[in-house]
């Protein structure tokens, strides 16, 4: 009993030491591209202040972004107790509806079209709060999850940057509609691609292991 216990402690000792590997980077690298390719929900209340100072309805404006908050909060909820039972596969879901709001978002503007990117918004959000950070514990060991958090909470923020910068200068510049599509397309595509590189290589190491 002591010869076991003394080689499940060696083989625990084993799993929570060491350095991110290369599956968190390409995990992390996904994320950063499906936040990218995410249009920010400021440029969706731009977009709707637009429509309604005109008509002296700005007060809707911040209605539209409580509207996101209630669908972000329970769709956290909902979605960390998917990923306890489904872990890292339920990614694809919040990946794929990101390019939802963008669409939605960048289309003719009109209200209804705005409040529905919202919805859609707040669904990945909510998910993206939740499950996203949460599948960095997949990806790297016990003794640097601390830097492998700052490693990608930094990489998040700079997506939300960079989309920040992209979509705002699409809106500016009124860039073509299919444009925007074969953007939003192409980086969430290409994000679903690592996603499910990383998810195969941890397979394969566990396996190993």
């Amino acid at each position: 009993m002591e010869k076991s216990s003394g080689l499940e402690t060696k083989s625990e000792k084993s799993e929570s030491v060491g350095k991110p590997g290369k599956p968190f980077y390409i995990y992390t690298f996904a994320v950063l591209l499906n936040t990218i390719g995410l249009i920010p929900f400021e440029l969706i209340l731009y977009k709707a202040n637009a429509i309604l100072e005109p008509i002296n309805q700005i007060w809707i404006v911040p209605l539209i972004y409580t509207l996101i908050q209630s669908i972000d909060a329970p769709t956290a909820l909902f979605a960390g107790f998917a990923y306890d039972k489904f872990k890292i596969r339920v990614l694809i879901l919040p990946f794929a509806l990101s390019v939802i709001p963008t669409l939605l978002a960048m289309a003719n503007t009109n209200m209804a079209m705005l409040i529905a990117a919202a919805v859609f918004f707040g669904l990945v959000l909510g998910m993206q709060e939740s499950i996203y950070r949460a599948a960095v514990s997949n990806f790297a060991p016990i003794s640097s999850r601390g830097t492998a958090y700052g490693v990608f909470s930094t990489a998040y923020g700079v997506g939300m940057l960079i989309s920040g910068v992209i979509y705002g200068l699409m809106a500016q510049l009124n860039t073509s509609y299919n444009v925007v599509i074969a953007y939003a397309a192409v980086t969430q595509t290409a994000a679903i691609v690592l996603l499910l590189n990383a998810y195969s290589k941890t397979k394969i190491n566990e396996a190993i292991n």
